[in-house]
């Protein structure tokens, strides 16, 4: 996927959003190693597996510090998104603030409306500065109204066009509600529907909506993410690109090899060969397994039920075996525990003959 680039002049921007580094211990036999392919968030109790077509988007930018939280694991995803919260996320992908403090750009002043002492105050003079925030004819942002979905492609638009890659405009036949647009939106919405940035729902592309943080996520993911193909940029969607939690750790934009369209790439499921090369990271998965088995655990043994048969198989806990609760939000446990009330069910990766990741389910 080629992204735009660093910040290279004056009025020239780039997508800093970056995938996770490769920090786990990697599997060297590959006797029995898995990875979990989440649908739900990561990070976030509430966006759950409802937001089938967000919660990918929003862990990825949560990784790259583009959205946070409230602090207590709440993303409020179905919640309006002002100006100002939805310029800050702009300046986080693009960079805006760091251009400013280099002085690639000069300050043009701000808006009457936003005081120097606010959390998004840089974040608003920095898109002044670039010509992506331009306020009203007296001069104000109005940072607290909620940003309708016209205006996000228009600043979106804006902020793409300070990069090097060309949208250019495109049909909107294929919506019903395109008389909505207001003339200024036009050209924005139209080449970012073009870029396939925007889809809309239904046939519609709502733009005096206002944009939920969900699908204020769903944009920036695709903006920061597409194709450079010359004199069209597009975001391609792919389905062989995923989020995956191996243990603790979570890998976003991950590219599965051998990819097989007829598999459902989900769950729990058996991989080799996770590696990074050229700042993308790779994964070879295979089998899905069930997370179905119990497990009494004591003083670092496992003594899990045999899925053969009737009886059970011991095996020794690695000294850094890691434990982890694959419901919302997917998260560590303090320590491997038996199954019972707590835990319901588990299943084990192993590698050289010791469990180095447990996987629990409460249900």
């Amino acid at each position: 996927m080629t992204r735009t680039r660093k910040l290279v002049a004056a009025m020239l921007l780039v997508a800093v959003v970056t995938i996770s580094v490769l920090t786990a211990a990697l599997a060297t036999d590959n006797t029995e190693t898995y990875a979990y392919l989440p649908d739900h968030s990561v990070y976030f109790y509430d966006v759950t597996e409802q937001y089938a077509w967000a919660h990918r988007e929003v862990d990825t930018l949560a990784v790259a510090g583009v959205i946070k939280g409230s602090g207590n694991h709440l993303f409020y995803p179905e919640r309006a998104i002002t100006r100002a919260d939805f310029i800050v996320m702009l300046d986080r992908a693009f960079g805006m603030s760091e251009a400013l403090d280099s002085g690639l750009i000069d300050a043009s002043g701000t808006f009457v409306d936003v005081p120097g002492n606010t959390y998004y105050s840089k974040s608003v003079t920095a898109a002044k500065a670039f010509g992506v925030a331009t306020g009203t004819d007296d001069n104000r942002f109005l940072p607290l109204q909620n940003m309708t979905r016209q205006d996000a492609m228009v600043f979106l638009k804006r902020t793409l066009d300070r990069t090097q890659l060309i949208l250019p405009v495109g049909t909107l036949s294929g919506y019903s509600d395109i008389n909505q647009i207001s003339s200024y939106a036009r050209d924005a919405v139209s080449a970012l529907v073009n870029a396939r940035v925007i889809s809309g729902t239904n046939g519609k592309l709502n733009p005096t909506a206002n944009v939920t943080r969900a699908e204020m996520a769903v944009m920036l993911y695709r903006a920061t993410h597409l194709l450079d193909a010359g004199t069209n940029a597009v975001y391609e969607q792919r389905s062989n690109v995923v989020n995956v939690c191996i243990g603790a750790q979570s890998y976003c934009d991950v590219v599965i090899e051998s990819y097989d369209p007829s598999v459902q790439y989900e769950g729990l499921m058996q991989y080799t060969n996770l590696r990074q090369e050229n700042g993308v990271t790779y994964i070879t998965l295979t089998k899905q397994q069930d997370i179905n088995r119990t497990v009494s655990y004591a003083n670092g043994q496992f003594v899990f039920n045999d899925p053969q048969g009737d009886g059970t198989i011991t095996i020794p806990a690695a000294e850094n075996c890691v434990a982890v609760d694959v419901t919302q939000p997917y998260h560590q446990i303090d320590a491997p525990v038996s199954t019972g009330k707590g835990y319901r069910h588990c299943y084990p990766s192993i590698v050289n003959g010791q469990v180095s990741v447990i996987y629990y389910t409460t249900a």
